[in-house]
């Protein structure tokens, strides 16, 4: 089509919506090419791009005409006046017009949207008044929305996006423009689809050869975020129609959607805009069927100044410099049209990064994005990911199937990083390390992080869940095989020991709540999907796919693997096609989807007691449960599953007589017996604990085992013993174990030097510790700690030196020790912290976190003040985290006042780090209630910062109660949220209020049992 040559006013284009336009009463006008010159001019006119700046408001209104004759009524010395009789005219008026007013309002009734006028308070759930709004849905101008259902109608089928986005970094004003082609899978004349905050000024329906079809109404329902259209004619089987529309639009200053965000680069503030979608968050960047399901093509054309690079998910492929405007620039990037993929995936980024790249065995380009000052922090992130590239490619044999793939570190991002297809963003403690600065915990992390994002460019990206409640499909397969990715790339870090530490151990401990929920749970509203984004769907959903791979093997599962990416590739899937795939590969000798489904469809796990009964061993499983008297009724009311608690379990075991020996029996649902020899002592369960369940042994069997472990703990692996330690003070938890057997269990620790089971002792002991800070026997608990630590303390020592998990062992254990007043080591620390204030002397990164943490702790404000400020100033990201944790442990309450106040201000603490300060002061039984009366102070606070769908302010509650144990504290937390929405935080103040019960339980049946072993060992 030939187009007239481009006026000053025209050169910036969006791509032509068509040569017509719809009037308001829906008549179309055919205008040739006049139509695209008009939309270009408008967006010129409406645009003001001044890059950089320092302020991120909007653009000052122009003066009115009329505003020298107002200004000279509000100066200071400005006076009006008038006659008596003509003030007295005025008053009558004025009483009449206020007379009247009330009148009207009286009869009418309240029109404001006020609490005060009639309407329930926001946070005020009322099931009656809730259901009858969603009966009923209304739209912006007060019709009844005709799609009453929260899912879109899936008769329609988006097949290709082409988008066009103009965005402002200062005036954080969007222009957009969207045309969607779909096809019709029956006759209709509507169509549903998804928008957010976005003000729609042109919309035009065409069929296929391009001519207009007349649109009768569009209605927007706000609570539903959907858009109604409707036409005069139908839409006809089978066949395909473009949807065009325009639209303005803000860049959020929150962390979802297309958003601005901003970093310091010598003194100077630089923005950038950046997208994070997951889950429901594409709708409000551009209008669309924003379910994973309605996979389509996306073709991005992004304008942006010549001081920015914009960044996609496929590479650019035009680059057109279409003139200056305003003084400014502009460059238009055109870029390759995507393979098929969900709307939550797209991404895009404008900034002024630069980047590392490297390329794959096969020529796949890798690349690195970091603003100028932490480019060199990058190299780890891209060595990584090019390996774990070739690995997973090797591992599914399916190649990757995108000409790039680039990873970005993001100033301003809430969870640990997004695996947008090709262009995947990452919080900035995620992808930088610093060889000299990162600590080796950070260093793994770092790691880990890259290879979850890069697993789901396989699982999740290529193949979907159809729906939320697969969630775990995506997150619990990723974050296993980000442990088998990174176990490759580094074999002497033993991430598969790591594994059960940090995803086995904590989704047992939530699982045994009541109110946990299963790894395949149902959402209806999708208002509910961010609370599944938990330890559930990705640890839980990870330690029944470690499980899974231990009793299919290894090649039946990457067999079974390539056949799943490849049969469901570029489309959906749900869990059963998963499990289909796998018993297939078994020849059938295993149903995989009937072992699964009890793992998958009912929460929790079982628990395997073992008792001996002469030369046999009867192993019975019944749920396991943290429950106490004061939650039964809770528990009783809980639905019933249809597998009646009951599970497929390989129970794995080796005996006292042959602890070389690995035994397989299968509990089908069921009891076993398992027959032993009359010299066998003791058989351990759950090897490696690569099950999902605990184990309970019987009194003698826990005693023989105690004995053997002190007397030689390597009779047992690494694994193993922190698996007896895990279950030994999981089952004290619950009840069903006195106190005195993991106490008696944990002496043998004196001997031990491997840090898996160090690590779990630890985390085990800092809880026992937090909640018995009140009780009688804290102390001498404090003093136990001390005595376990001494040794392994000499043995870390206070070097740089030793293999990688020696290293993640010196870290956990000192920073223990100065938590429990171990004078050497505080003595150490103070001396190490001196020197670094006061003569700038280096600290070994891995001793950064116990130096800071000492001379904060036995510090006053002065120490505080130097970490504070070091703070401020650092711009290695992982420093920063560091100096979070540390301030902290503050022992002054004021200190912790003021620590907590600095999170309310941006700025100062990042949104996305309030839950570190916030856990860690928690933590800290200084800060305890000051942390939960901060949250409950400020809670609207963090609502506004954060909004009630995201899964921050689930995390929030947690972190802050989850040491709380006196009824008292129930009783705050309880009454302070009773009856208040807390959006997808529900599930989680429901798992808070269980904990702080469980806790309040603990310390009541535990305290004087403990107090009276622990008295009499230390005499």
């Amino acid at each position: 089509m030939p187009q007239n040559s481009p006026t000053p006013a025209d050169v910036i284009r969006l791509e032509p919506v068509g040569r017509y336009k719809q009037t308001q009463n829906g008549n179309i006008h055919t205008s040739g090419t006049h139509y695209t010159t008009q939309i270009t001019h408008s967006i010129c006119q409406s645009s003001s791009l001044v890059y950089n700046a320092c302020d991120l408001g909007g653009v000052t209104g122009t003066e009115s005409p009329a505003g020298p004759t107002k200004k000279s009524l509000y100066e200071n010395n400005g006076v009006a006046a008038c006659s008596q009789k003509r003030a007295l005219c005025i008053a009558t008026v004025v009483f009449a017009i206020f007379f009247t007013a009330s009148v009207i309002i009286a009869y009418t009734g309240p029109q404001s949207e006020c609490t005060c006028a009639g309407n329930k308070p926001p946070n005020y759930v009322d099931d009656e008044w809730n259901e009858t709004k969603m009966l009923v849905p209304r739209a912006t101008n007060g019709q009844i929305f005709p799609w009453n259902n929260i899912r879109l109608p899936t008769f329609i089928t988006p097949t290709r996006y082409n988008i066009t986005m103009h965005p402002n970094l200062t005036t954080l004003e969007v222009k957009g423009q969207v045309s969607i082609e779909f096809q019709v899978e029956k006759d209709t004349n509507f169509l549903v689809l998804h928008s957010k905050n976005l003000t729609i000024t042109d919309k035009i329906v065409q069929d296929k050869k391009g001519h207009p079809i007349r649109i009768s109404r569009l209605l927007e329902y706000l609570e539903g975020q959907q858009i109604y259209i409707e036409i005069k004619e139908k839409f006809r089987k089978k066949h395909n129609y473009t949807l065009n529309i325009r639209y303005t639009t803000k860049l959020n200053r929150d962390f979802e959607g297309f958003y601005i965000s901003s970093y310091i680069n010598n003194g100077e503030r630089r923005y950038l805009a950046t997208t994070h979608f997951e889950p429901t968050h594409a709708r409000s960047a551009f209008p669309c069927f924003d379910e994973p399901h309605f996979k389509a093509r996306f073709k991005m054309s992004i304008f942006r100044d010549r001081f920015h690079i914009a960044l996609f998910n496929m590479p650019v492929i035009n680059t057109e410099d279409v003139g200056f405007y305003m003084g400014t620039g502009l460059l238009r990037d055109d870029f390759q049209e995507s393979v098929e993929m969900s709307t939550y995936l797209v991404a895009f980024v404008i900034c002024d990064y630069v980047h590392q790249n490297k390329q794959t065995e096969r020529g796949i380009s890798v690349s690195v994005y970091a603003p100028p000052p932490y480019i060199s922090q990058a190299s780890f992130a891209l060595e990584t990911a090019v390996n774990v590239m070739d690995y997973f490619e090797d591992f599914f044999r399916v190649a990757y199937p995108l000409p790039k793939q680039d990873l970005i570190a993001i100033p301003d991002f809430v969870s640990g990083a997004m695996e947008n297809w090709g262009l995947i963003t990452y919080r900035e403690t995620s992808i930088l390390y610093d060889p000299n600065e990162t600590s080796t915990s950070a260093h793994q992390w770092v790691a880990i992080v890259v290879a979850h994002e890069l697993a789901h460019q396989w699982f999740g990206n290529l193949v979907t869940m159809r729906w939320w409640n697969d969630l775990w499909l995506n997150e619990g397969f990723a974050s296993f095989l980000e442990y088998v990715g990174v176990d490759n790339l580094k074999p002497e870090w033993n991430m598969m020991d790591q594994f059960i530490l940090d995803k086995t151990q904590p989704a047992l401990a939530l699982d045994a709540l009541a109110s946990s929920h299963p790894i395949s749970v149902a959402i209806q509203d999708p208002s509910e999907i961010e609370a599944i984004f938990d330890t559930i769907s990705y640890s839980k959903g990870a330690a029944i796919l470690h499980m899974l791979a231990k009793f299919l093997q290894l090649d039946t599962l990457q067999n079974g693997l390539n056949e799943y990416l490849t049969t469901f590739k570029y489309s959906n899937a749900d869990t059963k096609d998963l499990w289909n795939v796998f018993s297939k590969h078994t020849n059938q000798s295993l149903e995989v989807k009937v072992i699964m489904d009890t793992w998958t469809n009912q929460m929790g796990f079982p628990l395997v007691t073992l008792v001996r009964e002469e030369d046999e061993i009867l192993a019975t499983q019944d749920r396991f449960l943290l429950t106490t008297e004061s939650v039964n009724s809770s528990v009783r009311s809980m639905p019933k599953s249809k597998f009646d608690y009951k599970w497929f379990v390989p129970l794995t075991y080796f005996t006292s007589k042959y602890p070389e020996e690995v035994h397989t029996v299968w509990m089908n649902m069921s009891d076993v017996r398992i027959e032993v020899d009359s010299d066998v002592k003791w058989i351990k369960a759950n090897i490696n604990q690569s099950g999902f369940y605990r184990v309970m042994y019987d009194e003698t069997m826990w005693t023989n085992i105690i004995a053997d472990l002190r007397s030689n703990h390597t009779i047992f692996n690494p694994a193993d013993r922190a698996s007896l330690i895990d279950d030994a003070f999981t089952l004290s938890r619950a009840g069903l174990l006195n106190a005195s057997i993991p106490l008696d269990l944990s002496l043998y620790l004196i001997k031990e030097k491997d840090y898996v089971p160090w690590a779990t002792a630890i985390k085990h002991f800092q809880a026992w510790s937090r909640r018995l800070s009140e009780s009688l026997a804290y102390k001498l608990f404090l003093k136990y700690m001390r005595k376990l630590l001494t040794p392994v303390t000499k043995l870390v020592g206070w070097g740089s030196q030793g293999s990688h998990l020696e290293r993640l062992l010196r870290t956990d254990v000192l920073s223990t020790a100065i938590l429990c007043e171990l004078n050497e080591t505080v003595f150490q620390a103070k001396s190490q912290f001196e020197k670094w204030m006061h003569r700038n002397q280096s600290i070994p990164a891995d001793l950064k976190e116990v130096v800071y943490s000492a001379g904060v702790k036995y510090g006053g404000l002065g120490e505080w003040q130097h970490c504070w400020n070091v703070y401020n100033s650092t711009i290695v990201p992982s420093e920063r985290k560091l100096f979070l944790k540390a301030l902290g442990v503050a022992s002054d309450p004021w200190l912790l006042q003021r620590y907590l106040l600095e999170t309310l201000h941006p700025n100062r603490i990042k949104p996305q780090d309030v839950k570190i300060v916030l856990t860690v002061v928690a933590a800290n039984p200084e800060g305890r209630l000051l942390a939960w009366r901060h949250l409950k102070a400020y809670w609207p606070n963090m609502q506004s910062l954060f909004g009630n769908a995201t899964f921050m302010m689930g995390s929030l509650i947690s972190a802050v109660t989850a040491h709380l144990s006196t009824p008292y504290d129930y009783y705050e937390v309880s009454t302070y949220f009773n009856g208040m929405n807390v959006g997808s935080a529900t599930r989680a103040l429901e798992q808070s209020l269980e904990t702080i019960k469980l806790n309040i339980n603990w310390v009541s049946q535990n305290e004087e049992d403990i107090y009276t072993w622990l008295l009499n060992y230390l005499k």
